[in-house]
């Protein structure tokens, strides 16, 4: 619905702009026809899960891909991350070095490994871990550097592999946002320790649900193959504590039969993100997050908005507004206050300016399959409508608060 007056905003009781919701995750579809293939093969051998066939070919075609000799695939990318800082650590609590602008979920897993997160800041540039705050916050307990690679920059690789490798600390890479990128010609999945990518079905490579663990470490493949089904070395017989971190191979199949569109999925991912450059061009104080091309080479998986300091509504109630709209953008990593919240003696927030500034600054706007040029240019009118009624759109905003 085009927007005339503030009333015709869905906040303010009027129709929504999208009929369907636009989502933040890619959500791709396979070729429904290899899909249904590989499942009725999974149902004609009635081999559901447990290490399978299909979970194997998804492996090698993954390490393939990945340019590494082991591929370790998990439940979910969350499993995956506990069970590589557990083996990390050798099953001793520890602290574990990670960005504090990153998904709010990743500190939980440190927990859930028992290790201690220890949160730096990052570049106010890339938004990536700034390795010299990482060797200043090197100690005794430091059992592992988790470095996060943002969609639009790598983090300085050869810096902190320097930095582990003076230390003798492992050096881990949560790559779930450089899938199918690659630094300086090389693949994303062989830097480091290990890396780590997930395959939620609103990540580019859609497994339903799943994850796995990339690396050239034969011993710690091995270790992680082992963590993940409740530590057995064979039928009996326990090495370490483990847990069911397995992956299905219905899920397995989504992402095998998902694998051979990926260069159509990030073509489509570059012109969305170009599409919105252009019709947001004439709109006042907005600006994209570019993508990092000369040492990377991207997946353009999401769309980062920045509104200028002096725009004249604040990033939540732009957010607010237009989530309403059925347009559900977020803040980027806007959880800082909940990391204080819930990691109250690990987060200090005057140590970390930078992740303090930037998570007031971004919207996560609406991508993947669901999300068309059209609807694109629907939210630049409605954000053009936005700012140009801001005043009035304030006011009531402030208005229906104080009712509240």
């Amino acid at each position: 619905m085009v927007k005339r007056v503030v009333s015709d905003l869905a906040c303010f009781g009027g129709k929504a702009l999208f009929h369907s919701v636009k989502p933040i995750g890619q959500l791709s579809l396979p070729n429904i026809e290899r899909f249904y293939e590989i499942s009725l093969e999974i149902l004609t051998s009635r081999r559901f899960t447990n290490n399978g066939p299909v979970v194997h070919e998804l492996e090698q075609r993954l390490c393939q891909t990945h340019a590494v000799e082991h591929c370790i695939t998990f439940a979910n990318a969350s499993v995956a991350i506990i069970s590589v800082l557990d083996t990390l650590a050798k099953h001793k609590s520890g602290e574990v070095i990670m960005p504090a602008f990153t998904y709010i979920g990743l500190p939980h897993l440190a927990k859930w490994a028992s290790q201690t997160p220890r949160f730096c800041d990052v570049d106010p540039a890339t938004h990536v871990i700034d390795p010299e705050r990482v060797n200043a916050a090197i100690g005794e307990s430091t059992s592992c550097i988790l470095a996060v690679h943002q969609v639009n920059a790598p983090c300085n690789i050869e810096r902190l592999q320097q930095i582990a490798k003076e230390n003798d600390i492992p050096l881990v890479f949560d790559s779930v946002h450089a899938i199918f990128a690659s630094y300086l010609g090389k693949p994303f999945g062989s830097f480091g320790a290990c890396e780590i990518f997930s395959l939620h079905a609103t990540k580019i490579l859609n497994g339903f649900e799943g994850g796995y663990v990339t690396t050239n470490d034969s011993n710690l493949a091995s270790a992680l193959r082992t963590k993940r089904n409740f530590g057995f070395t064979d039928e009996g017989h326990t090495a370490s504590i483990g847990i069911n971190g397995k992956l299905n191979e219905v899920h397995a199949a989504m992402a095998l039969a998902c694998l051979d569109d990926i260069p159509s999925i990030l073509d489509r991912n570059k012109r969305r993100v170009a599409h919105y450059a252009d019709a947001f061009a004439n709109i006042p104080g907005i600006r994209w997050v570019a993508y990092s091309e000369v040492s990377m080479m991207p997946n353009y998986e999401f769309a980062l908005l920045h509104l200028s300091e002096d725009w004249p509504l604040s990033r939540n109630d732009v957010v607010r507004i237009i989530r309403i709209e059925n347009a559900l953008a977020r803040g980027y990593y806007e959880h800082t206050d909940q990391l204080a919240k819930y990691f109250s003696k690990d987060f200090c927030a005057h140590d970390l300016p930078v992740t303090c500034r930037l998570a007031r600054e971004f919207i996560q706007m609406p991508v993947g399959e669901l999300v068309s040029n059209d609807d694109i240019e629907r939210l630049a009118e409605l954000f053009l409508f936005i700012y140009r009624n801001a005043s009035e759109i304030k006011r009531r905003l402030d208005q229906s608060q104080n009712v509240n």
